[in-house]
């Protein structure tokens, strides 16, 4: 659902050696270490791999173009990066290695900026709307193409890298007490204050930190738990949309709602592989797991309904909310209410996110503990 975020100034950086050492010391209770890869990770895993859930191959089939332009029918028709980089990873989760080089190059083609990033929004014909990058979808492109197995893997892997370090550099600031963060894009660079947590893929973040061996990957996932524990009180509320950073270094809420962004960061922690992550989406679970508030589009931060309209991603968000506080029969039935509530009222976002939550969830197929 990746929209340009409102102008500001900033948001922040690093974490003391001692913490990434206990971060890398998590991560390897999972079997995952610096170089090495997780089972499972690329799009050419095997015979042993789980099948793709088919609402990935439904996805596919209705979002992306045959030239590899994933396009919102239901918005006008046109493009945002976010759904490139949603394109590339669910092609891979399907094993559809020629579709991931469509989408790649279609991306390459009309979206990348000379700097390595990629314009946020074109048009139907590929025409860029608006150059400014969002930093969601340069995180998750990088991490697909460095992931990527299949045939070319070498230079995608190394466009991959590319991006990654382009992120580095442009994307990346350092807030109070030297906390790394990854700011919602290179215009939030400066004084980072203006923060959306649903950025913060934890999965991509430490996948990068695996697969290119650099550790301000890992400091950058640890000031993204670090801060939405503070912004949360430790997983007391819900995440909000957009957050603000003060020069101090305190976080608090800039809208007090929890909708269609601040949902995809349940997703992201309860699919991580570093256990207080897991942790904070299990709490998370206290305030969703009620009918009514699993299924609505937006609530407020203490669990309150804003919006009773349903839509497949508060349901995903609620299911990955469940599965890591262990109520794994709630989250198969929530899944299943999202793939069908998508089917109901299809759309592009929802379809990417019915897409995701199994894929993440249930087969682990992009993100293996």
């Amino acid at each position: 659902m990746t929209r340009r975020p409102p102008r500001s100034r900033s948001a922040a950086r690093a974490c003391a050696a001692v913490l990434c050492l206990a971060l890398l010391a998590s991560l390897s209770v999972f079997g995952i270490t610096e170089s090495g890869r997780e089972a499972g990770e690329g799009s050419s895993a095997g015979a042993t791999a789980p099948a793709a859930p088919p609402a990935v191959g439904r996805f596919l089939a209705a979002y992306v173009r045959p030239d590899g332009r994933v396009w919102r029918p239901d918005q006008g028709g046109d493009t945002v990066s976010e759904g490139q980089a949603y394109g590339l990873l669910l092609a891979e989760a399907a094993g559809r290695d020629d579709l991931f080089g469509r989408i790649w190059h279609w991306t390459q083609a009309h979206l990348q900026r000379p700097d390595g990033l990629f314009a946020w929004h074109a048009d139907a014909a590929g025409h860029v709307l608006d150059p400014e990058p969002a930093s969601d979808a340069d995180l998750l492109t990088a991490w697909a193409l460095v992931r990527y197995r299949g045939p070319g893997a070498a230079r995608m892997n190394q466009d991959g890298r590319q991006v990654a370090a382009a992120i580095l550099a442009h994307e990346v600031a350092t807030g109070p007490a030297g906390t790394l963060v990854l700011t919602a894009g290179p215009w939030a660079a400066g004084r980072p204050d203006t923060l959306d947590p649903s950025y913060w893929s934890l999965p991509a973040l430490t996948g990068l930190a695996r697969l290119t061996g650099n550790h301000r990957w890992l400091q950058i996932a640890h000031g993204a738990m670090t801060l939405t524990a503070q912004l949360t009180g430790n997983g007391a509320m819900l995440p909000p949309d957009w957050a603000e950073m003060t020069p101090g270094g305190a976080v608090y809420p800039q809208t007090a709602q929890y909708g269609l962004d601040a949902q995809r960061t349940v997703v992201w922690f309860a699919a991580s592989c570093v256990p207080q992550a897991r942790t904070l989406a299990a709490r998370w679970w206290r305030r969703l797991r009620l009918p009514g508030r699993s299924r609505a589009l937006a609530l407020k931060l203490d669990g309150t309904i804003l919006n009773p309209e349903a839509n497949a991603l508060p349901l995903v968000a609620a299911a990955a909310a469940a599965n890591a506080a262990g109520a794994v029969g709630a989250s198969h039935r929530l899944l299943s209410l999202a793939d069908s509530q998508q089917r109901h009222d299809a759309g592009y976002y929802g379809g990417a996110w019915a897409a995701f939550g199994p894929t993440l969830l249930d087969t682990r197929l992009l993100n293996a503990c």
